[in-house]
């Protein structure tokens, strides 16, 4: 799957309540993998969200994890 897929796709936490929108990903060139997502919420309000955390990708992106135990940023 392409960053680009990734890019603007809705995230649901646990609970299924929206999370915000994926906004970037972290990659590390050197190791070639991905270290997070970053995830907006609003204006302002921005997530970390690591791969561990992710339980699936689809048409949206589904968390292990409610959204009061995102790491914001």
């Amino acid at each position: 799957m392409y960053t680009s897929e990734v890019v603007g796709k809705e995230v649901l936490d646990a609970n299924a309540n929206k999370v915000g929108k994926v906004a970037d990903i972290d990659v590390d060139l050197v190791r070639g993998t991905v270290n997070h997502m970053v995830v907006k919420a609003g204006f302002t309000k921005k997530y970390i969200v690591s791969l561990d955390k992710i339980d699936k990708i689809g048409d949206r992106v589904v968390l292990k994890i409610g959204e009061e135990d995102i790491p914001k940023k």
